[in-house]
C-alpha cells in the first residue's frame, strides 16, 4: 500500500509516516521537519538518530536530517546554532501518492520569535518523496519580504553506517574545502576517497552548477549509498556545497553519547560556502536524492 499519513512518534510527537508498496518507509517529525527514518524495502535503516536525541520540542533532534536555515554555524551570535528552522514547529501542506512515489510537503514561515532573532520575512517549503529505491528531499526558501536578504541553507543528513572508520566518501576530489577542525584553513582535496579517521568538519566549496554526485563506500570501494545534490538561486542552477562531518569522541556533544559517533557520517548539501542574497519574491532551493546500495 502507498500511503502518507499523520502519526505519532517518540514522546507522542506529531509525525508523518510515508509507506511505499515496496516496503520502503520514511518518517518526518513536524518538530524541525526532521526526517528521522528512511528504511529500504529490506527494512534496513539508512538514517542515523542518536540514542541520546531529545524528543521534547525544545532542542533540535540529534540525527536524522535537520533543516539548517538561515545560518550555517553561528556567524550571527544572537541566533541559535544553524538557525531556527530545525527548532520550529512545521505544518503539513500536502500528502499525496502516485504510481511511483509517496510524497509529503511541510512549511514554516516567519513569526514573532524568528523576527526577533532575524528581522526578515520568509517562507520555507520542504518536500519529501519516497520511491522503491530512493528518497528525495527538497528545501525551498522564499523571500516574502520587501527587501533582499542574505542566508545560508543546508540539509544536515546523518547516514547510518556500521563503523565510520571503515567507510569513505568519493566524489570530492579536486574541490577546495575549508577545514574547520584547524580553524577553517583552505585546502584542496587530493584524495579519491575521503576517510573519516578522526574529528572531521570539512566544507567543500563546489564551483560547478551541475548536480553533484557523491558516493559513500566501504574501504574496499563497494558503494553503500549514492547521493545526488542540486541547488538553485532565483531559478538558476547553483554549485551545491557539500559538508562532511563527524565529531568523533573529542567533539561529541552531550546528546551524542560515546561511542555513537561510530555509526554515522554526515554528508550535507547546501548553500553555505558564503551567504547568498535572495531578492524579494525569489526562491532558492537545495535538494538531496539518496539511493541506498547495500
Amino acid at each position: 500500500m502507498t500511503d502518507a499519513a499523520p502519526a505519532k512518534g517518540k514522546n507522542d510527537l506529531d509525525t508523518v509516516v510515508l509507506t511505499h508498496p515496496s516496503g520502503a518507509s520514511a518518517e518526518v517529525y513536524l518538530w524541525g521537519a526532521t526526517l528521522a527514518s528512511y528504511k529500504s524495502p529490506s527494512g534496513k535503516e539508512n538514517i542515523f538518530v542518536s540514542p541520546g536525541a531529545k524528543f521534547d520540542e525544545k532542542a533540535a533532534i540529534r540525527g536524522g536530517v535537520p533543516v539548517v536555515f538561515p545560518q550555517f554555524g553561528r556567524p550571527i551570535e544572537t541566533m541559535p546554532q544553524h538557525g531556527f528552522a530545525r527548532i520550529s514547529k512545521w505544518s503539513i501542506v500536502e500528502l499525496k501518492e502516485s504510481e511511483d512515489a509517496v510524497c509529503a510537503s511541510f512549511s514554516t514561515s516567519d513569526c514573532e520569535l524568528s523576527l526577533a532573532q532575524w528581522p526578515h520575512k520568509f517562507s520555507l517549503l520542504y518536500q519529501v518523496a519516497l520511491t522503491a529505491d530512493s528518497l528525495k528531499m527538497t528545501l525551498q526558501v522564499t523571500n516574502s519580504d520587501e527587501k533582499p536578504w542574505s542566508f545560508q541553507a543546508l540539509l544536515h543528513t546523518y547516514f547510518s553506517v556500521a563503523d565510520v572508520a571503515e567507510i569513505g566518501v568519493e566524489g570530492l576530489k579536486g574541490l577546495s574545502y575549508d577545514d574547520k577542525t584547524t580553524g577553517g584553513d583552505p585546502k584542496e582535496e587530493s584524495r579519491d576517497q575521503v576517510v573519516v579517521a578522526g574529528y572531521t568538519d570539512s566544507v567543500y566549496l563546489n564551483k560547478d552548477p551541475a548536480p553533484k554526485e557523491v558516493t559513500i563506500v566501504s574501504k574496499a570501494g563497494e558503494p553503500l549509498y549514492k547521493a545526488s545534490h542540486t541547488a538553485k538561486l532565483s531559478s538558476a542552477d547553483q554549485p551545491c556545497d557539500i559538508v562532511v562531518w563527524n565529531p568523533h569522541e573529542e567533539k561529541s556533544p552531550g546528546d551524542l553519547p560515546v561511542p555513537a559517533y561510530q555509526n554515522f557520517v554526515c554528508v550535507e548539501p547546501g548553500l553555505v560556502g558564503q551567504a547568498h542574497e535572495l531578492q524579494p519574491g525569489a526562491t532558492a532551493e537545495v535538494s538531496q536524492s539518496i539511493f541506498p546500495v547495500a
